[in-house]
């Protein structure tokens, strides 16, 4: 109940924290998409993994705040569970239940925030600072999330190197919580590619992505990504994309689709 009481809390500070914006400012931003990853993550028994997330975002000059709420589905023997947004390994090979099982419902909500300390123009690139929070509020008895918080933070940057072409690189460190009877290691994410502007209203992005394990002395996971984003104006925009696992800590294959709409 108290865990109920401090999300809902959060969750209404974001919402309510500035006035109505006027249509032209276009301050708010929702965005939701299909994500689905199928991969063994090194535990020899195959996860499937849909996660729905519902966000919306708020711009605040320099700075935003935005508050997701997903539904997750998975298909698991109890290894692997969502953590933050990503299906993760939790358990060592000794410890994995055996049985698969379907289980779905909320996930993770997950809080965040960020502020811009650069911008390309005038300056020499994008330079942005964010933190997060993962609300424990998926099942851990059913399998969804670790029933544990989660806070991190990072930083985020992009410059653009030619006209269309610009260079992205983040970092990110997120304090993992410990399920009881499990020790699982922080994570240290890090990524990098580019975006190309292949028309005036068509984007293609790629990044190549990686982070250690949560088990200690298993693969970290390593992904290729890539995403084309299609925009109808500056207020709607859809998106898709897949991923292919590099390593044995990461899903084989995944896709994803979605949309954005600005007010």
């Amino acid at each position: 109940m108290e865990k109920r009481r401090l999300i809902g809390a959060l969750a209404a500070v974001l919402l309510c924290a500035a006035g109505p914006a006027s249509a032209e400012e276009l301050l708010w931003k929702m965005s939701s998409s299909l994500n689905y990853e199928s991969g063994t993550y090194g535990t020899g028994t195959r996860t499937n993994s849909l996660y729905v997330p519902f966000t919306l975002r708020r711009a605040f000059g320099d700075a935003f705040a935005s508050v997701t709420v997903p539904f997750v589905s998975m298909t698991s023997d109890g290894g692997v569970r969502n953590v933050g947004g990503r299906p993760s390994r939790t358990a060592g090979r000794a410890t994995v239940a055996g049985t698969r099982t379907t289980r779905s419902g909320l996930g993770d909500i997950v809080l965040r925030g960020g502020y811009d300390l650069l911008r390309d123009d005038p300056h020499p690139l994008d330079l942005t600072v964010v933190a997060k929070v993962k609300a424990p509020t998926a099942s851990r008895s059913e399998g969804l999330g670790t029933g544990e918080f989660d806070a991190g933070a990072g930083v985020e940057l992009a410059k653009l190197v030619a006209p269309g072409w610009t260079v992205l690189a983040d970092a990110y460190f997120t304090a993992i919580g410990d399920p009881p009877g499990t020790d699982l290691d922080n994570q240290l994410a890090v990524d990098v590619g580019f975006s190309r502007a292949l028309k005036e209203d068509l984007t293609l992005t790629v990044l190549l992505e990686a982070s250690n394990a949560l088990v200690p002395g298993e693969p970290g996971p390593r992904d290729l990504r890539a995403i084309i984003e299609h925009r109808f104006d500056e207020r709607a925009a859809v998106f898709g994309g897949g991923s292919v696992g590099l390593s044995n800590g990461s899903a084989d294959y995944g896709v994803s689709l979605g949309g954005s709409v600005r007010f």
